[in-house]
């Protein structure tokens, strides 16, 4: 690990200055990654338990424009999307148990899912170099990943934490890809994003844009900038309402696009517009 845990400075959690919800197709009742491949064009896909499918989506209705099929890969359990310019990685590695050993990145060329309805994909697969039992013991309940984003030439993955006593702690890990390779994934950052449970304090999703990590948990936005080793925490900005949200992406400086699943009890699968209190 190249730094030691990054505490959280901000006093303050601001509110979202305006939210504006869009309900999604039950086609997307588990959607758990969103990106954007450009001003007018969402990505987005369903968690593990679907088909290994793409929807492109329409940001300001929500309604699904296009399906692609990806080829030769299984949905195992996706867990979030992102995107370097010419591919669109797909994490196959949601654990909640700790427990899986087939953990994958999928990667595919998103020119070919514009104009394909199925389509080919390579994959690299990965563990965790620092988990030694699966599942671990509660207090080391920390393998579990619902974030990746690209930047500066690497994919960034966040974990979900699940430990028991709950520290709070997301670690974070850096990978390139590479085709038919597997890798063992080495713990460089560690980041304490809060103390009140999974449910409250686990990052599930997140997106890098100008010049700045965005991660999501459920009730809020943590926006860090990373600079010499270190992640210092901006802002943090609390959503209207609380529900089960695990995908995040940016469009504009402090305007974001996030959704949830469906759940019985906290509502619908939506899609949110949403743009950050200055």
């Amino acid at each position: 690990m190249k730094n030691g845990f990054v505490f959280l400075f901000s006093f303050f959690t601001f509110f979202v200055y305006s939210q504006k919800s869009i309900l999604l197709s039950d086609e997307l009742k588990e959607i758990s990654g969103i990106q954007f491949i450009n001003d007018s064009l969402l990505v987005a896909h369903n968690d593990g338990g679907n088909g290994p499918m793409l929807y492109f989506l329409n940001p300001n209705t929500g309604s699904i424009l296009k399906r692609v099929v990806v080829k030769d890969v299984k949905n195992t359990d996706w867990e979030d999307i992102t995107l370097d310019g010419k591919y669109l990685y797909i994490g196959n590695f949601g654990n909640n148990e700790n427990k899986r050993k087939n953990l994958s990145i999928i990667r595919v060329s998103w020119k070919d899912a514009l104009v394909k309805d199925t389509i080919n994909s390579e994959f690299m697969t990965i563990e965790y170099g620092d988990q030694k039992s699966f599942p671990p013991e509660k207090e080391a309940l920390n393998f579990d990943t619902e974030c990746m984003v690209f930047a500066d030439g690497f994919l960034w993955l966040f974990t979900k934490n699940r430990t028991d006593p709950f520290d709070g702690i997301s670690n974070v890990y850096r990978v390139k890809f590479q085709e038919n390779k597997h890798t063992i994934l080495k713990k460089e950052y560690s980041i304490k994003i809060g103390s009140k449970g999974w449910m409250f304090d686990s990052v599930t999703g997140g997106d890098f844009a100008f010049g700045y990590f965005y991660l999501t948990t459920y009730n809020r936005v943590l926006k860090y900038l990373f600079s010499d080793g270190k992640f210092t925490l901006v802002k943090q900005y609390k959503y209207n309402e609380y529900n089960q949200k695990e995908a995040l992406t940016v469009i504009k400086d402090d305007q974001i696009y996030v959704a949830n699943e469906f759940q019985k009890v906290l509502g619908k699968q939506k899609l949110y517009r949403i743009s950050l209190k200055k």
